[in-house]
């Protein structure tokens, strides 16, 4: 099925938001966040010394003029507010959202964190996304303890730019791509590890068109043991890009007329690829493509393979690959050694790296990915992330050789 036109769906949203204005609230518009360790997570409260910022919550800053964020009673869900995020052009690539921090600690390790927000689609032509991320990161902590910005904490905590200790151990972004919706309960759960500081919540959209937010709610629950990853089993939802490609991560960078798309001319099997084009416009060298995040729990101790097929035509300047990183807290980042990178142009081959999971790994990221600005397109198809087998055990030292008996007396 044709996606609409971009006059299609802006006389849908208009359609979409007068519709929505004559109707009554819906039946189910108790506030949701009742519970919720959000602050204000139904929008209701506003900041007295701002016309329409919702109090406890936060917007990404992209300074283009397209971008709009708004907070109003026109369309909800539930009680007299909500918020959205409306955007006019996708020339430079990004992803707007609103985003709650929040300061945890102990209390909220080894639990599972569940974000549930009601959104609702008006004529976007792209992704909607709710977020929840788990970081060890002591400087926005700081920051915010002190009611500083970062780079003020940084340096009250004697460190430069390059040593921020920030790190990711539990991620989940669900996405939703329907031009148009009435309002949809989504839901994202992401595994808190110990040593997390830092929840972010974010609410979001990548493309044009408008989407709204209303009656969030996070929530921990009880987790239960992890069940070891099976052994030869692929671990990647959507493998094949077949549908749409939303179980996928995209990395981006803000270069004008970048994209990632979903390609249905070109493929290595099925129907559909995804193809990266027109990134050679940047002035900083960036990593472009397409991942998915694993709890690390599951796969400590496993040596693990990740492959996927490349085609490309006249990539100069840059470079694809595979790459695996594994994040704990003592090992910190560990990543998939060098192996075969791809450049200029290529008809369909198959890159694969392996990598041993250590042992306090929290989170794994599995990515597809082009080392951009450079010039040129790459299509990625048919991705295999799978446990080959156990690590194997490192060979014990030889032992060491005797030493003649010296004959000096002291």
């Amino acid at each position: 099925m044709p996606k609409p036109t971009r006059v299609v769906l802006v006389a849908a949203l208009l359609l979409a938001t007068a519709v929505a204005a004559l109707a009554p609230h819906p039946a189910e518009a108790a506030k949701a966040g009742a519970h919720s360790l959000l602050q204000n997570p139904d929008f209701e409260r506003g900041l007295a010394t701002h016309p329409w910022m919702p109090t406890g919550w936060d917007t990404s800053m992209a300074d283009l003029p397209t971008v709009f964020f708004g907070r109003d009673s026109f369309i909800v869900h539930g009680g007299k507010w909500a918020v959205n995020i409306a955007n006019m052009s996708a020339a430079f690539p990004m992803a707007h959202n609103w985003s709650q921090t929040l300061l945890v600690g102990p209390e909220t390790w080894g639990k599972t964190a569940v974000l549930k927000v009601w959104v609702r689609n008006n004529g976007i032509d792209g992704r909607a996304y709710v977020m929840v991320q788990a970081y060890r990161d002591t400087v926005t902590r700081m920051a915010r303890i002190w009611n500083v910005d970062r780079d003020e904490a940084l340096k009250r905590l004697g460190l430069a730019k390059v040593d921020d200790p920030l790190l990711d151990l539990g991620w989940k972004r669900t996405q939703f791509d329907e031009p148009l919706t009435d309002w949809v309960q989504r839901e994202a759960r992401a595994y808190v590890p110990p040593g997390t500081n830092v929840l972010f919540v974010r609410c979001g959209l990548t493309g044009t068109g408008q989407v709204l937010f209303d009656d969030a709610s996070l929530t921990l629950e009880k987790s239960a043991p992890p069940a070891p990853a099976p052994k030869g089993v692929n671990l990647f939802a959507e493998p094949g890009f077949e549908e749409r490609a939303l179980a996928w991560d995209e990395a981006i960078p803000p270069y004008e007329g970048a994209k990632i798309v979903i390609d249905t001319t070109v493929a290595h099997s099925g129907r559909c690829s995804i193809k990266l084009a027109d990134f050679h416009d940047g002035l900083v060298e960036a990593r472009m493509g397409v991942g998915q995040p694993f709890e690390g729990r599951r796969l400590r101790g496993q040596r693990v393979r990740l492959s996927a097929w490349f085609k490309g035509d006249s990539l100069v300047g840059g470079t694809a690959l595979v790459k695996i990183y594994a994040q704990g807290l003592k090992t910190h980042v560990l990543q998939s050694p060098a192996a075969e990178l791809m450049s200029g142009t290529w008809d369909w081959h198959q890159l694969a790296i392996e990598l041993d999971i250590p042992n306090d790994a929290e989170l794994v990221w599995a990515n597809c990915l082009v080392l951009a600005p450079a010039v040129g397109t790459v299509w990625i198809d048919d991705a295999s992330f799978e446990v080959v087998g156990p690590v194997k055990p490192a060979p014990a030292a030889p032992p060491a050789a005797k030493q003649p008996a010296s004959s000096t007396k002291h």
